[in-house]
């Protein structure tokens, strides 16, 4: 499976990753503080998910230059806290969000490895999570009928338009999830490609 570049041992370890954690650290919680509050603010449909392709992006890219154990989440981590800072008033729910989705990717591409099975399983993972957050956050907030309610909306829908045309729509907003993750590693992992190619700094041999 494809690695990046291993740390040296020669006490340069620790500064590196510092550098790899400020930068791209910075970079997604700017995108959260600035696009995500603008996109939450608007109600731009789909907010979350073109917030998790710029995140699966970041992510990937990120452990492709430095594959060190805990990077990722040392990276969600700072995220939070520049988001956290990026916002007059704190919402626990956006900072908690963008932790558990450094968590899970920390998770795989520690077991995984950055390489295609690592960038495909993260993007699948981190683009359904949007998905079940909104779910345990909505039934939190209305209650355990919020599902069924749901339910009952689609099938209304489809017995006054016709031809499923309610369960389509479910389905299918459903299902863009998984496939929108899938995409942004895809982007991820192209880009990591070529940039491989340029520069010559990541190793694409399996056993190093």
């Amino acid at each position: 499976m494809a690695t990046a570049v291993s740390p040296d041992q020669h006490g340069k370890q620790p500064r590196r990753l510092v550098a790899y954690v400020a930068v791209f650290g910075s970079l997604w919680g700017l995108s959260e503080a600035t696009l995500g509050t603008t996109l939450h603010l608007l109600r731009i449909p789909f907010a979350g998910l073109i917030l998790i392709v710029i995140a699966l992006s970041i992510i990937l890219i990120a452990r492709s230059f430095y594959n060190a154990p805990g990077s990722t989440f040392s990276i969600a981590v700072l995220a939070a806290v520049i988001k956290a800072l990026g916002i007059s008033t704190i919402k626990v729910g956006p900072i908690v969000g963008i932790i558990i989705e450094g968590l899970l990717a920390e998770v795989i591409l520690t077991l995984t490895g950055p390489g295609r099975t690592g960038f495909l399983l993260t993007g699948l993972s981190l683009g359904i999570y949007p998905l079940i957050q909104s779910i345990v956050t909505r039934t939190i907030l209305f209650g355990a009928a919020f599902v069924p309610m749901i339910l009952e909306l689609a099938e209304g829908l489809s017995n006054r338009v016709g031809s499923g045309f309610g369960w389509i729509l479910l389905i299918a907003y459903v299902i863009l999830h998984p496939i929108i993750g899938v995409f942004a590693s895809g982007i991820a992992w192209t880009i990591r490609r070529r940039t491989a190619a340029k520069l010559k700094v990541i190793s694409l041999d399996e056993n190093h």
